[in-house]
């Protein structure tokens, strides 16, 4: 009994004492106080340092425990590819096998509002698209796109294109009883027109073309005067010249000269001094000059009275000939060449006002259509329907095509946005969390029975050991105290 009781009173004490030691370390969780005084040790340890154990703890988590360095490095490693990998096989699987369609699952999250979201969405996108082709860098654009591609690159393809249209035009002309009439109507139509103009040849026959004729002329004398002594020389031509002599000289010849001058002298006599006058050498200066005066003389009448004299000599039956004698000369191979390879020249001469007018033309009607109502209308629509095929085709028809190759490409491309997330966003977001702070306010905001039970719960067996050790140390001490008396 002399060791028992001791063994059992140490122990005891032992046991009680680390017991309450414990028990205060949570308990009272307020401050006690005895007649205004306060009560030693209370509130208990954890309680009354709560905030500074809060504090530490959070430090502790956030800078040693879940640090961004040791996030990024607990989730930089094979296994999240790994699940990465599988994650994306898995669901492209699946919507292999989706016979759903978009618009399934957007009407059964839209909660009602399914329509409202949808046309929210097109009319979005058709401000969008309407917006940026009516700026000026898109337009300027187009206008480039047409200028390199169209009037650049295929200038040649154009006159090809304009030549063969032009030839194939030309050459039903000629057969076509509405271009003969449309020809002869328009004949007629211009000669009367002209019955009204004042004008003088030389005000409405280009100076160019005056200046050429005569020039020609000058270039031209010899032959010129060849052909009038050709013409001279040929029995007819002469026979026709001296009747045309002699009735003008009988109609315009006094009767009492008549009767001792016979007109066919005067013809033969004046026929005779023309013939000799122009067999002269050295006349061919003044044949040009007078058929240089006779053309300017010509040039001096004016329009309307030549087209009244014209109009009063010739009929309908005449008009239809002189549109015949043009339509001929069209259906000649040849001529119609001449004449498209006029128009090709003319055309090629002006290449670069005829594409400035174009770009003109080209922009003005660019800018009418993209600044149209109807241009918006037609781009709603489009994107209605677009849309509205899209998302009512079944997931699987869009992913049906996906081959392995595709998979792998998709499963890389998954793995890659999350490396450069992890690598350019995560340090970032981490701290953007401050896990220190939230730890602390998370601990704070315990409630201490909840926060007692917690840590009583994690280290239950830990502390019991704690409990047991003390009685097991205050038995030791109560055994050795008799034991030293006995010393």
């Amino acid at each position: 009994m002399k060791f028992i009781i001791p063994i059992l009173v140490g122990a005891t004490i032992g046991y009680i004492t680390n017991w309450l030691a414990i028990k205060m370390l949570f308990k009272p969780h307020e401050e006690k106080r005895f007649l205004g005084l306060h009560i030693p040790l209370t509130p208990g340890l954890i309680p009354k340092e709560r905030s500074r154990i809060a504090k530490s703890v959070g430090e502790t988590v956030g800078v040693y425990l879940l640090s961004p360095e040791i996030i990024m490095n607990s989730i930089s490693d094979n296994r999240i590819e790994v699940y990465i990998k599988r994650w994306a096989e898995s669901n492209i699987y699946k919507l292999k096998k989706e016979d759903r369609s978009i618009k399934y699952f957007i009407s059964n999250l839209s909660y009602g509002n399914y329509n409202n979201m949808l046309n929210g969405i097109k009319n979005k996108i058709g401000d969008f698209i309407c917006t940026e082709i009516r700026k000026d860098k898109f337009k300027q654009g187009v206008m480039d796109l047409i200028k390199e591609n169209i009037l650049g690159k295929s200038i040649e393809n154009l006159y090809a294109f304009l030549d063969e249209k032009l030839g194939l035009l030309l050459s039903e002309l000629p057969t076509s009883n509405g271009a003969r009439n449309l020809l002869k109507s328009g004949i007629e139509d211009k000669l009367i027109e002209l019955t009204q103009d004042e004008r003088t040849l030389y005000e409405i026959v280009p100076e160019y073309f005056i200046n050429t004729i005569k020039y020609f002329i000058r270039e031209h004398d010899e032959d010129i005067t060849n052909i009038l002594r050709d013409m001279f020389n040929d029995q007819t031509m002469e026979i026709k010249i001296k009747e045309s002599i002699k009735n003008h000289v009988s109609q315009n010849m006094n009767r009492i000269i008549a009767v001792f001058m016979n007109s066919d002298v005067i013809s033969d006599k004046v026929y005779s001094m023309i013939k000799e006058y122009i067999n002269k050498p050295q006349i061919n200066e003044n044949i040009a000059d007078m058929i240089t005066t006779a053309v300017d003389k010509m040039l001096e009448s004016r329009v309307d009275n030549i087209s009244k004299e014209i109009l009063s000599k010739i009929g309908e039956e005449e008009i239809l000939k002189l549109s015949d004698s043009i339509l001929e000369y069209i259906s000649n191979e040849k001529n119609q060449r001449e004449v498209l390879d006029i128009m090709s020249k003319k055309i090629k001469s002006q290449e670069s006002e005829i594409q400035n007018d174009m770009l003109n033309l080209l922009s003005n009607e660019i800018e009418r259509i993209l600044n149209s109502e109807a241009l918006y209308n037609n781009i709603y629509a489009i994107i209605d329907n677009t849309i509205e095929i899209i998302i009512s085709k079944p997931i699987s028809s869009m992913a049906e095509n996906m081959n392995e190759t595709s998979i792998t490409n998709i499963i890389k491309f998954c793995i890659n946005i999350f490396n450069n997330f992890i690598k350019n966003k995560l340090v970032h977001i981490v701290e953007m969390f401050n896990i220190s702070k939230v730890v602390e306010e998370q601990i704070n905001s315990y409630d201490f029975d909840f926060a007692e039970e917690l840590i009583l719960e994690i280290a239950h067996r830990e502390l019991r050991a704690i409990t047991w050790l003390g009685a097991l140390l205050g038995g030791i001490i109560g055994f050795l105290s008799p034991l030293l008396q006995m010393i």
